[in-house]
This record gives structure tokens, sequence and C-alpha cells, in this order.
């Protein structure tokens, strides 16, 4: 038997442990049953009893016996007999673990002998690979598959994107957002492999050529499976594969009656954490604590004297510099003075109402208005999906339809997205060697925002009504009412429309040759995107109800039109034989050729104040032609590839495999169009050899792999940057009075020697399954090298003309992948426990003549020697708490050796009387990391990347008597942050609101060792203080409960009653916790700017699945 291993002398204390374990750790889970014989009985409800042996004879302890359709069940004992009561006509279901489910019917026999049979479905699961399906025991390459009811079942979260996130190791997603629609999702496969672009995986559905944008667009209950390809397995699909393939299986029909299936859910979105702004009081206490301390320096007569009586005016301090004039109004503040005192400080901190007049101009401040309240609240969603699937022997059919209604937390206009999906798969069995396949489907995708950013003027003191007393929009300000702009601002409305069409044939030719088949297959896409901005011009009034000067516009319309049309055909020859039953040979061969071109339009109207949605010509008020603007332009390319794989497989123990593909692509000259590409993979399955029997009792399958091979990119390039390209102008000749000439000059140059990128590829992989298939675990270490990526070589300017890119950079990115899942039974619960660990890191290695030298922040650009996004920023060394300090910094690091100036290139602020940006006690010191005695650019250091590594998922879930349970968390183990933006440190944007985390920190002479520096609103000598320091780098790792999923399918006897075959309600909830290292209080999702702060969502669903 093979758990052995667990024997002990005694079998009541081989009993207990069984169960002690069971609690701890699992204990065997779903089996499958053999043989039957018994005693016929009665047809009325018994006791039935029996023995359950394995496949040698040895007593099965814990299996699982269950009375089919009813929530009776019992598990055999220490010596596998068990016993239970059962009518003499019912079906008895019997599990275990690492063994194959068989249902039994008793036709009245009371006694049975059963015998189970080993369960291989782990190793005989079906992955689909390039251009066809592997047995996942027989895959030689990195390829990861996740089906789609363990990705999408039941999620909250519509995005099929999204939702994979933390799924699949070596698949890192990221997104800025969490607003339906607007999430900026990104997906990459092992890190990047280029400086060029965004190292997108190609995305294929059932076969046709796809983009994440119609990954998004997809109803998730369509989706059977996704297969991930990961190594140079991807040169099967050849030109746009050199960043991974992501395979999107949809769901077919299968054999059995028609069955209709229903999903529909509907959700509630609150927010999940919020940046903490201030409130008016923290507002006005950090204003009072900056202002304080900068008059103190712009008057050190008066120091420690200011304001000291409480009533007399804080003069030299400006106030607020927006609230100026004589007091109208405000109960006992009223004192004619053009600045700010103490009472009205404080009656503004308390929350009174003040009216002040200005030449005429009255202005109304009413403390109190909290815009995230304003602007945010739950919102409701919803999700419904219908399908109807069947198959008989010659025909099967899958149709569905779906729709899903997703709004944002913004309450105040609209922002979200509608989806209609439809699809239609047909199989049909035409002759006994003719299949026919088929699939359409049609997605429409409505995304709506408002044309206003969210986060425009939400950094905003809130000292201003919203409105005046007469309801109109009031004048904040600078004009930024950020509810005015949102509310009527206008809006920009997103549709994309996607229609596919597919169909295969498939001859099989095994009566003329045994083994072989051909097939051909076509496909075409059309996909159109249509972009309609519409900004309003919105007029502000004063609390009088006079019109202001401030206004939001002016008005305008812009429409974008584009369409992308795709045609894809193949041709493939399959040969697939089996000799003596040891040898396995498969082969390949053939053809396929894709097309795309696009078209786009767009067409813009300035300087109207409003518009009503009737469309452009429409819109007389747009009289002026200079205001009136129109363009477009079209692109095509075309790809042709010959393709072959070649496999062969010695008893299932020694495999090897090799692609081949040649590639041509139209955007290369002629004579650089063509390239060969391909895969070599082998495997070793250890746990078949002779020396691994000792093993047999607790090792179920160990197999080693090796994939390299070569792939092949030009994403880097446009599709005419073949050509070289002519600009025309006027230009200026001749001497003395120069006259204007109409002038053509070469703009961009060709390189007729630029080839492929190519990427070279290794991995090794470790696959193993122990303790009757209960425990599977996969490991990979890889590594992608981009030799000849694509570079715009720097030449001097003298050329006239900017270079084309050329092959002369080289790129690197390696790192490893480990998933471990463990699945099993405990009685009548099973359960699974999942988890996969990944990381990537990358490497710039070679640009010639075009290295770029490091900037401070976050540099885009190229670093050799560092990975892309790399962080560069100053050194710190604590804060100033002396004069004596400040001018002994001065004296080292300012001046030179004389003192008759300062040093050259320094970038320390100079000492100035009086002056509110100068160093002084409680600023930050810059350190001199070179030691060269400046400071400088040169002390520049590297602080980490901001790519995500060590990404990782846990997931686990359970079933009992109908309920299930499951739990996903995803998250980030490493990653940098730079913070960026308006409000990234106190004070860095002057009249702004501040972020609350910073309130009790900065530093003061009684606060000498903390974190923040001295309180100022003088934005130079802050930005000083944190821009590109290090302090600014934060740590972002975090985990977060990604998904929980509780459900009830209700009992068969109770569904069959009314004409349904199951009826399942659940719960879900998405992204409904997190823990994080961030210290400012944004989302660690958020990115570096600080500038907007609209909330990541917590999304909570209850949903029925129900199936006729």
């Amino acid at each position: 038997m093979r758990n052995d291993i667990f024997k002990l002398p005694s079998k009541r204390v081989l009993f207990s442990a069984m169960m002690v374990s069971a609690l701890l750790a699992g204990s065997p889970q779903t089996a499958l049953a053999g043989d039957t014989d018994g005693v016929l009985a009665v047809m009325q409800e018994s006791v039935v009893k029996g023995k359950i042996v394995d496949a040698i004879g040895e007593p099965v302890i814990g299996a699982s016996v269950q009375v089919k359709g009813t929530s009776t069940g019992v598990i055999s004992d220490i010596n596998g007999n068990f016993s239970i009561a059962a009518p003499g006509d019912a079906v008895l279901v019997i599990s275990y673990v690492g063994y194959r489910t068989q249902e039994i019917k008793l036709n009245g026999r009371m006694n049975l002998n059963i015998k189970l049979e080993e369960d291989a479905e782990l190793l005989d699961e079906v992955v689909v690979v390039g251009y066809g399906t592997q047995k996942k025991a027989s895959l030689t390459s990195a390829i990861s598959q996740i089906k789609g009811e363990e990705a999408f079942k039941d999620r909250s979260v519509s995005n099929a994107t999204v939702a994979l996130q933390g799924s699949v190791p070596g698949l890192t997603i990221t997104r800025g957002s969490s607003r339906p629609g607007s999430e900026d999702a990104k997906m990459q496969i092992r890190g990047s492999i280029s400086v060029n672009g965004d190292s997108s995986p190609l995305v294929l559905i059932d076969g046709v050529t796809g983009s994440l944008d119609e990954l998004n667009s997809m109803d998730a209950n369509d989706i059977e499976n996704i297969s991930v390809l990961k190594d140079a397995s991807a040169a099967i699909y050849g030109a746009r594969s050199a960043a991974g393939v992501i395979l999107v299986t949809t769901k077919r029909g299968k054999k059995g009656k028609a069955q209709i299936t229903y999903n529909g859910s509907f959700t509630t979105s609150i927010n999940g954490i919020e940046t903490p702004l201030t409130t008016n009081e923290q507002f006005l206490d950090m204003f009072y604590e900056a202002q304080y301390n900068d008059y103190a320096v712009q008057n050190p007569e008066l120091a420690g004297k200011i304001g000291e009586d409480g009533n007399s005016a804080l003069e030299g301090l400006g106030g607020f510099w927006w609230i100026f004039g004589s007091v109208v109004s405000g109960n006992d503040v009223n004192t004619g003075e053009s600045y700010i005192n103490r009472k009205m400080w404080e009656a503004l901190r308390n929350g009174k109402t003040l009216t002040l007049n200005n030449n005429g101009v009255v202005s109304r401040y009413a403390p109190g208005t909290y815009l995230m309240d304003e602007m945010y609240g739950s919102s409701f969603s919803q999700k419904h999906s219908v399908s109807i699937a069947g198959a008989d022997e010659k025909f099967s059919y899958r149709a569905s339809l779906g729709f899903a209604d997703n709004n944002s937390q913004l309450k105040i206009a609209e922002d979200g997205e509608k989806k209609y999906n439809a699809r239609l798969n047909m199989d049909y069995q035409a002759t006994k060697i003719l299949k026919l396949e088929s699939g359409m489907s049609y997605e429409r995708r409505d995304i709506t925002a408002p044309s206003t950013d969210v986060g425009a003027g939400y950094y905003d003191p809130w000292f201003w009504p919203l409105q005046n007393e007469n309801g109109q929009w009031y004048d904040t300000f600078g004009g930024r009412n950020p509810i005015a702009g949102l509310t009527d601002g206008g809006h920009i409305n997103t549709d994309f429309n996607i229609l596919r069409a597919n169909m295969k044939a498939t001859l099989d030719l095994s009566e003329f040759v045994k083994g072989l088949s051909f097939s051909a297959s076509g496909a075409y896409k059309q996909t159109e995107k249509n972009v309609q901005t519409q900004k309003n011009m919105i007029q502000y009034y004063d609390w009088e109800g006079n019109a202001q000067k401030n206004r939001q516009g002016p008005g305008s319309l812009k429409e974008e039109f584009s369409r992308w049309t795709n045609y894809n055909v193949g041709a493939f020859v399959n040969y697939n034989r089996v000799f003596n039953g040891i040898h396995n040979v498969s082969a390949m061969l053939g053809m396929t050729a894709e097309d795309e071109k696009c078209k786009k339009l767009s067409a813009e109207r300035n300087k109207g104040p409003m518009y009503d949605g009737s469309g452009l010509s429409d819109l007389d008020v747009y009289v002026s032609s200079t205001s009136n603007k129109a363009g477009g332009g079209q692109n095509s390319w075309a790809f042709l590839s010959y393709v072959t794989r070649l496999s062969y497989g010695y008893k299932d123990k020694y495999l090897v495999d090799f692609l081949g593909r040649r590639d041509g692509s139209s955007k290369l000259s002629v004579n650089q169009r063509w390239k060969n590409f391909y895969s070599i993979s082998g495997a070793w399955v250890l746990s078949e050899e002779k020396f691994m029997e000792s093993t047999r009792s607790w090792l179920d399958f160990l197999k080693l792999r090796y994939n390299y091979g070569k792939t092949g990119s030009v994403e880097g390039i446009g599709d005419y940057e073949r050509y070289a390209t002519i600009k025309t102008g006027t230009a200026y000749f001749g001497s003395g009075d120069l006259s204007a000439h109409t002038s053509a000059w070469i703009d961009g140059m060709r390189s007729s020697n630029r080839t492929w990128e190519t990427l070279d590829s290794h991995d090794f992989g470790v696959d193993v399954t122990v303790l009757n298939n209960r425990l599977s675990a996969t490991f990979d270490w890889f590594r992608k090298t981009n030799n000849g990526m694509f570079i715009p070589v720097t030449y001097p300017s003298l050329l006239g003309a900017s270079a084309p890119k050329t092959n002369n950079g080289k790129f690197r990115s390696q790192g490893w992948e480990l998933s471990m899942n463990w699945r099993d039974k405990v009685g009548e619960v099973t359960y699974n426990i999942g988890a996969q660990l990944s990381d990537a890191k990358s490497e710039v290695m070679a640009l010639e003549n075009s290295e770029n030298v490091p900037n401070e922040g976050t540099n885009k650009g190229r670093l050799v020697g560092k990975p892309l996004n790399a962080i560069y920023v100053y050194q710190t060394d604590g804060i100033f708490k002396t004069q004596a300090e400040v001018d002994e910094y001065y004296n080292k690091y300012y001046w030179n050796a004389d003192k008759s100036g300062p040093k050259p290139n320094n970038i320390i602020p100079a000492p100035q009387e009086k002056k509110t940006n100068t160093l002084r006690p409680g600023a930050r010191k810059v350190a001199d990391a070179n030691g060269d005695g400046a400071v400088t650019k040169d002390d520049l250091v590297y602080a980490g990347d901001a790519a995500p590594h060590l990404t990782f998922g846990i997931k686990a879930g359970l079933e009992w008597k109908g309920i299930d349970f499951s739990v996903f968390f995803q998250g980030v183990g490493k990653q940098k942050v730079l913070r960026t933006g308006n409000i990234y440190a106190p004070w860095v944007t002057n009249y702004t609101l501040q972020n609350a985390s910073y309130m009790g920190k900065m530093w003061s002479e009684e606060n000498p060792n903390t974190e923040y520096t001295i309180a100022s609103r003088d934005a130079a000598f802050n930005r000083w203080n944190y821009q590109n320091k290090d302090v600014s780098v934060q740590d972002s790792k975090y985990i977060r409960l990604k998904s929980l999923v509780v459900g009830y399918t209700l009992p068969q006897t109770w569904t069959r009653k009314i004409a349904l075959n199951k009826v399942r309600i659940y719960f879900s909830g998405d992204d409904l916790w997190e823990w994080t290292k961030i210290k400012d209080g944004y989302d660690p999702e958020h990115g570096e700017a600080s500038n907007s702060t609209f909330p990541f969502s917590r999304l909570l669903s209850f949903g029925v699945d129900v199936t006729f």
C-alpha cells in the first residue's frame, strides 16, 4: 500500500496517529474505488457493511463512504471496515486521496468488498501548449496552467487580468487603480526583456491573437483554462512571443444532454485604504507651526515673542495669503485689519464661518467641507451570465451571454464600465475523418469617467463652501472647485467593440497512415475603439452671486476612432504514434500567416461653452477655424512563419522536444526580414528508474527538465521604420536680410542592417509529487538574455537627423519560481492549501554609444549594470540640531578653499540671512557620499528599483457537506517606491492639504529626534529636505486578502423537486484587508505619485449559481 510509511506495530496506535495527523496536517483526500461483490438484501433502508482495500490488498484507513445525494457518510476504520445505513437501491460514493472515486449501486446488497485503484489524474492532466495539448507528466518546458474555475469562480472583480494577480508563478500583474475600466493593469512573464515597451506577453484567445484589453473585456465564466508559456517553448509562436505567451481557452460543450447554467451576483464597493489627509484643525495647526517658524527666520529679533499675548496680530506672516481684506462678519473677530490675528485664526480652527470683503469682493470661509465624504461613498455593481451547453456523438455546442455593470466609489459622477458578451462555440464530426470546430464572439466594453481628473483640486484646503446661497458653484482658490469639475465638467466615454470568428477543420488520415492528421484554421478579428472627450466650461461665482473671472474651460469636444482588422490562417500536418508501447513519437509541420491593418481618425473642436451630446456637427458655437482640428492615419504589418515540432518519449521516462520556427516580418528591410528560432528541451522522470524503487512508498513522481532556445522580437520598432523619412518646412537662407524658402530634409534615417532582437533562454526545472499525490511542487530557475536589443545610438548633432534604432544593446532577466500544493481529506472535509513564490531581476548589460548617466529619481532611461526603473537618491545624515552644525556644514561642503565663492556644481542652498530657503536647525543634512568634499550630483546613490520582487500567492479551500470555503492572499515581498507629487512630504507644494501622517512628527527643539524636518512653508526648503532623498524611498511590500468566498450548495433532494440540478448561493469579497510597510497612508499598489488620492476599493458580493 502507498502509505506503508505510516505503518506502526499497533493498528490502534496507527488509527489514533492518523486522526491526530489529519487534524494537524491533513489526511487522505478524494478517492476512487473498484470491484464490488456482495449479497442481495430487501429494498429498504438497512445497514450496509464492507471493507476497503488498496491495489495490493492492504486495508485503507479513513476512506470516505457517502450515500449519494444525502449528507449521510462515514469513514473506514483501522481495518478498512465501514458500516452505513442506506436504502437497498442507494448509490455509495467511495473516495480516498490518491485513488479514483467510484460510485457503487447497491441493488439490494448489504456486504461489499471494495478495491481502490490509484488515481493518476494529476499526471494525466492535459495542458494546452503551442498548437496542441500535452499530458502534464510529459512536459519538458516551463508551462503553467490554471483552470478558469480556480481563478475566476464567484470573484467579485470582473477584470480577468486583475483576477489572475498572484495566481501563477512567474506571472507578475500590477495595477494602478481599482476603478472599473481604469485599472491600468500590466502583465509580465518573468520580468522585462528589453528597454523598449512594457514587455507584455502575447495573448491568444482560442488561437486568435488578442491583447490585455481583450482579456479584460471577456466574461470570465467563458474561460476554461489559461496556459502560460514561460520559457523558450514560446518560440513556436514566433514574432511576438519573446516576452512569453498567454493561451486562453474558452469552454466548449461536453457530452450529455443540454444544460443551462446561470451565475448572477450583486456587489457593493466601499473605500479601502484612504490617504490620511488633514482635517481643517490639523491643517491650520500645521500651517501655523510652519508660518511661525518661517517668520522667526525672517524676524530673528522677535523669536520666541510672536503672538505671545494671544491677541496681537501675526504681522509679517502674511496670514493666509488667500484670506485678506477687512472682516465683514464673524462673531467677535472683527478687527478691520488686513491680516490674520490670533482670534481670527482660532475662529477658523474651531469651524466658525467668516465672511471677508476685499475691495467689494466678498469671500466666504466655512471650514468643515470634507471632500472625501463629498466625493466617495459606496456603489452598486452587478454581473449576470447564462449559458447552454450540450453534446452528442457528433455535435457539441456552448452558447453564452454575459452582462456586467461595474461602478467605482465616486458618487458625484458616472465612473465605471459596462460589459456585454456573447459567445458561441460549436464542434461537428461531419464524417468519420472530418471534424469541424468553430467559435464566434462579440464583446462590448463601455467605460465612462469624468473628464476632470479625480485628483484635480482634491488636495486644496477645505475652507470654502462648494456652492453659494443661490446654488451656484462657488469660486474657491484658483477656480479649482473639484466637485464642480467632476459634476458638470464633462466626461470621457471609451467604447471597445470586439468581433472574433475562427474555424478549424481536421482530417483524420489514420486509415491511410496511422497517426497522421491534417488541420487548417482561419480567424478574423475586428476591434474598434471610440473615445469621446467632452469638457464643459464652468462659470464660478462669489458669495453674492456675481460671476467671477475664474472658470473651468473653455469647453471642447474630441472624437477619436480606431479600427484594427486582423486575419490569421494556418495549416498543419500532425503525426502521433506509439511503437511497441514504449516509443512515443510525434511530429508537426505547418505554416501560419497573420496580417493586421489599423485605421485611425480624430476630430476636435475647442473654445465652446457647453456640449449636449448631439455631435460634432451641432457645435455651432465653435466658429473659429483655428479651434478645429482633424487628424488620422493608417498602418499595417504582416508575419509569415513556418513551424515544426518533433517529440520523442521512451517509456514516458526519457523525453525530448524540438521546436523550430522561421519568421518573416514586414517591419524589417527585405535583406533582414527572415530569422530562424528554436527550442530544445528534455526531461528525465527519475521516479520511473529501478534505482528509485525504494522510494515508491512515498514518492509518486519526480522529473528533471531543461530547456534552451532562441526567441525573436520586433516589438521595439515601428511598422515603417525601415523607410527613411523626409520632412518639409520653412528655412531661411542668405546673408543680411534672410529670405524664407520651402525646404525638405531627411528627418529620420533607416538601417538596412537592423534585424530581429534575439533572446537566449535557459530554464531548469523540477516537478515532484509525494504522499499519494497529496503534495506536489515545482521549482524553476531561468535566465533570458536579449542579444541585439534595439537602442537608438547617439551620434553627433552634426548628423542633422535622428539615428535609427540598431541591434547594439544587451539585456538580461533571471530568477526563480516555486509552487507547492497540498490536497487531502479529513473525514468528510476535503481541503487544499497552495502557495507560489517567484522573483525576477533585470539588468541592462550593454548599450553601445547610448548609455545615460544616473539622474536623481526613478530612471526610466538606460543605465548599464542596473535594472529598469533604477532609483537614484541623495543619502542623508540626520537633521541639523544647532546653528553651529549648519555653519560647519557650509564651511566644509559649500564654500571653496578661500571662501571666495561656492564649490563648483554644488547643490546646497546658498546661505542668506532672513531667507527661509537657507539651511537652518531642523533642516536635513545631505551626505557627501563619494567623499570628494562637495555635495553634487556625483553623490547620487542607487537605492533599488521600482519593480515588484518576491511576488507570491497563498490559497486555501475546503468543502464539507455542501459548504465550500476558499481564501486567497496575494502580495509582494520586496519593492521600492520613491514618492513624488504635491503632498509626498510636508509643504513641498504651498497651499495644499497635507498628509496627516506628518502630524506631531516635525522637528523642533523640544522634539529633536524625529523623522521629519522643521515645519516650513518654503517649498524650495522642503524640496531640499525630501525631494529624491533616501528618506523618501519607501518599502512597499504588502500582503493582501485578495479573495474570500463562502458558498453553500443545496442538497439535490431539495433542488430536484423544483427541476434544478444544482443551486449554490455564495458570498465573496475582494481586497478585503492588507498589511503594508508604506508609512504615509497610501495603498501599496498606488504607485509613486501622491497627486491622486482615489482610494482602492473593497468589494462585497452576494450571488447564486443555478444549473438546470
